[in-house]
């Protein structure tokens, strides 16, 4: 069967079952030496409209750039702004008006801007993540006992058993309700370990509208990067 978008099918004696995955504008398929051709295609079809989707998103990936130059865009709470580069006697960057200012002594060095720019992004992020999560954290009742921030491959946040939550700093490029919704899924994980009804529940409790910050970060997680 035909398709308007490339497979690469990979078969193996190690896999039970077929996985899909979407990469470089290519459908990859890993399945068992034993299935038919007209099992995958059957697979294929079921999951269509999903490939599709992904398909879009990847190139939509693919598509944004980051050049470090004077017009790129960057996203800060939701809201976009335009990178604005001066050259000056020492490194700072803040917002003016629909600017972000990257003031820096070398102007000429793609990773000296992107340093700058990253570790603002990094203050920031912990600034208003730590002051966020001490307020809904009186206003749950539960206390994280630490708080950590990094960059994750597969998560925006996490809660462990130790009470440990977990942040990436990037979040703070998207919208605030989708910060807070970040924050309370989190705090929620103290008492809920897990995706429960009890646990969404919970975490509708402070926030009514929690599914529609949940799909605008499913749909919108590609555009929060350096």
């Amino acid at each position: 069967m035909k398709y308007d978008f490339n497979i690469i099918i990979k078969r193996t004696n190690r896999l039970k079952t077929i996985s899909l995955k979407i990469k470089n504008q290519q459908v990859v398929i890993s399945a068992p030496k034993f299935v038919l051709d007209n099992e995958i295609d059957s697979i294929i079809e079921k999951k269509i409209n999903w490939i599709k989707n992904k398909l879009a998103l990847d190139e939509a990936n693919l598509s944004i750039i980051r050049r470090y130059e004077n017009g790129d865009k960057f996203l800060y709470l939701g809201s976009e702004y335009s990178l604005n580069i001066k050259k000056s006697n020492e490194d700072n960057v803040y917002i003016d008006k629909n600017n972000i200012i990257v003031e820096v002594i070398n102007h000429i060095n793609k990773d000296n801007i992107k340093n700058n720019i990253k570790n603002w992004y990094i203050k920031e992020s912990k600034k208003y993540i730590i002051k966020t999560n001490s307020y809904y954290e009186i206003l749950i009742g539960d206390s994280a006992k630490k708080i950590v921030f990094g960059e994750y491959k597969s998560k925006w946040g996490s809660c462990n058993s130790k009470k440990t939550i977990s942040y990436d700093w990037r979040i703070i490029m998207a919208p605030l309700e989708v910060i807070h919704y970040l924050i309370i899924h989190e705090l929620c994980h103290i008492k809920q370990p897990n995706h429960s009804r009890n646990f969404w529940s919970h975490v509708e409790k402070y926030m009514s509208d929690y599914k529609v910050q949940k799909k605008w970060l499913k749909l919108n997680s590609h555009k929060l990067y350096l």
